[in-house]
């Protein structure tokens, strides 16, 4: 019986052998592959936010109105909305927790309104209003992905906030 064993290396220009790796699997630890996320986000930048989760993503934010989302052009869809509502989303770590295969991050969620969000199929939030509410994320990660991203946010101050401005 023959075993052949391929090997995929990078050659640099001082003739070193360097692995290949794939920028998305990377992260070494689910405690970097949160740190990255969460760097995206903050940056708005919806190309590394999505390079970071599998095909077979799915999202869903517990709150009113608000539908889950399957697959990652869905997801895509979703998180180009929110990036469109609020433009200069940030989320202010308060607690991460990692594990193996998952992350819970603790956060305050703030940003400025740029287009009406859709709540229960009425349109709040006056152009300007200002959010700031608590959040949290459930995260699990298959393969060095995120594969799921569950998000808890406190729709009731958020709704009292856009209805106030």
């Amino acid at each position: 019986m023959y075993v052949i064993t391929y090997r995929l290396y990078a050659t640099a220009t001082t003739g070193e052998e360097l692995p290949v790796t794939n920028q998305a699997t990377a992260a070494t630890t689910t405690e970097e592959l949160a740190e990255r996320y969460g760097e995206a986000w903050n940056s708005q930048d919806l190309e590394a936010i999505m390079e970071l989760h599998a095909d077979d993503c799915v999202f869903c934010a517990h709150a009113a109105g608000s539908p889950a989302a399957e697959g990652k052009d869905a997801v895509r869809e979703a998180f180009a909305a929110y990036l469109a509502q609020l433009p200069d989303i940030n989320f202010a770590t308060r607690s991460l927790r990692c594990g193996d295969d998952y992350w819970v991050l603790e956060s305050t969620m703030t940003g400025t309104v740029a287009q009406p969000l859709e709540v229960d199929d009425e349109s709040v939030g006056a152009l300007g209003a200002k959010v700031e509410v608590d959040c949290i994320d459930v995260i699990e990660v298959r393969d060095g992905l995120i594969a799921s991203k569950d998000t808890y946010l406190d729709s009731l101050t958020m709704q009292q906030q856009l209805e106030a401005s």
